[in-house]
């Protein structure tokens, strides 16, 4: 057999770490260093239904509170930036605006930009509540986003908190029959 053919064939069935997956983790470990550095814990969802992480907040005390903040993260080499209203326009699927609309915690998309090392986000349910977007009312399989160009930073951060705490105390006592 010849020596150049083994060695293709033992590469050949070797898994391949793309672009992709590189971007992805990178989006990831940028937003986990902001979450922690708010002393707060981020944990990364094993399977992917729309949410690609948990945020889990504490007080000021540094007790845990309940409820907790879902993000889907996205990446991109090459973000289309808006400059005329100063957003990044990016698309989301009617099956993953149907997941979000009907959860009662905060959803954020955060679209990193790996050339810039920023993140940018837009809290998903107050989004389609003010543009009146609804799976049920769409025509199309998706839609563009208009994330705003602010990045991400610990100051927006315990402003999720507050969103979170916020849809907490609309909840109010809940009766577990």
């Amino acid at each position: 057999m010849n020596k150049k053919k083994l060695q293709k064939t033992k590469r050949s069935g070797r898994k391949k770490r793309t672009r992709a997956h590189v971007i992805a983790d990178m989006s990831y470990h940028h937003l986990a260093y902001l979450v922690v550095s708010c002393a707060f814990t981020v944990e990364a969802n094993r399977s992917d239904y729309g949410y690609d992480l948990s945020i889990y907040t504490f007080d000021g005390d540094g007790r845990f509170e309940n409820g907790n903040i879902y993000v889907q993260l996205k990446a991109s080499d090459s973000l289309s930036f808006n400059r005329e209203d100063d957003t990044v326009s990016f698309r989301i699927s009617k099956r993953d605006i149907e997941t979000w609309e009907g959860e009662p915690f905060p959803v954020y998309l955060v679209v990193f930009d790996t050339s810039e090392q920023k993140s940018y986000s837009i809290y998903l349910q107050k989004y389609f509540q003010a543009n009146a977007i609804s799976a049920a009312t769409m025509a199309h399989d998706s839609i563009n986003v208009q994330v705003p160009a602010r990045a991400v930073d610990a100051t927006m951060i315990n402003n999720w908190r507050s969103d979170k705490n916020a849809i907490i105390a609309q909840i109010g006592a809940v009766q577990h029959v």
